[in-house]
């Protein structure tokens, strides 16, 4: 399967101009042949955490919605975050407000977030799944209320079992140790790594890969913001963490081809999960 990393500079806030920005980089990426597509984090809006509230979209916004018709016109898998907000009228209901302050950790003094960063997978027009991310990072905390499920993503037409991971959730090896014993058949991360960061970024997002003998897909953003500068440095990785394609620090749509049969006969030929012990951890 050809695979698109979509590494895109964003524009804080701003919706519209990302939106087409990340549209004229998937056409790029179609014309290569690219049956799948990766954006980065929060791609449509970057940590717009001054007008949250008014960039945050419902599953039924523009955002997703300009991604599914594009989705079905070229019959293609699209993948990536977005800042999710939920409905207003949710958010007066006393069993959820209960909710939302238990798992941030809000009093009922302090307003407690309303949004989510959702991940999410479009195919062939359709949303196939999403996943609110469940390990927020610094700020976000006091932006975003942390999902409470792992669960891979499975596609109907391509026979395919993604695992979805959303940035920070990379550093904790268990969520996707989690997705491969779930079935996954490739990791896909949507990532918005700062320049500090991004030796680190690279030896977690592979060993992620080599741990789990799956595919990875690992897609940055470039350029920067009030916040940081953005490395890039995105890749494609096969199923012992051997780097496929590699972007650089500049702005591009990045290919490569995954042999998804080739990484189902590497795991059947290791036994690192029959060779488990979960008893002792």
């Amino acid at each position: 399967m050809k695979i698109a990393c979509i590494q895109m500079n964003i524009s804080l806030c701003s919706i519209q101009e990302n939106l087409e920005r990340a549209l004229s980089l998937a056409e790029d990426a179609v014309s290569r042949e690219a049956e799948m597509i990766v954006f980065p984090e929060v791609f449509s809006t970057g940590f717009c955490y001054s007008r949250i509230e008014d960039v945050a979209e419902p599953l039924s916004g523009p955002t997703l919605e300009a991604l599914r018709t594009f989705s079905k016109e070229h019959d293609c898998i699209i993948a990536g975050s977005i800042i999710e907000g939920m409905e207003r009228k949710d958010l007066t209901d006393p069993v959820i407000e209960k909710v939302l302050t238990k798992k941030t950790g809000f009093t009922e003094k302090k307003q407690s977030p309303s949004q989510y960063n959702l991940g999410f997978c479009i195919e062939s027009g359709k949303l196939a799944g999403t996943h609110r991310k469940t390990h927020l990072y610094g700020p976000e905390k006091e932006h975003f209320v942390p999902g409470d499920r792992i669960a891979p993503i499975r596609l109907e037409k391509h026979g395919l079992t993604i695992g979805l991971i959303v940035c920070n959730e990379l550093r904790y090896p268990e969520v996707a140790r989690k997705l491969a014993l779930e079935g996954a058949d490739i990791l896909v991360s949507a990532a918005e790594i700062p320049d500090f960061f991004g030796y680190p970024w690279r030896i977690i997002s592979l060993a992620r890969a080599l741990e789990n003998q799956l595919p990875h897909v690992a897609c940055n953003r470039v350029g920067k913001d009030r916040y940081s500068t953005y490395l890039g440095g995105s890749f494609i990785a096969d199923a012992w963490g051997s780097v496929l394609a590699e972007a650089g620090k500049e702005e591009c749509v990045l290919v490569g081809e995954v042999d998804l049969e080739k990484a189902k006969e590497t795991r059947g030929t290791t036994s690192i999960f029959g060779d488990r012990r979960p008893e002792l951890y």
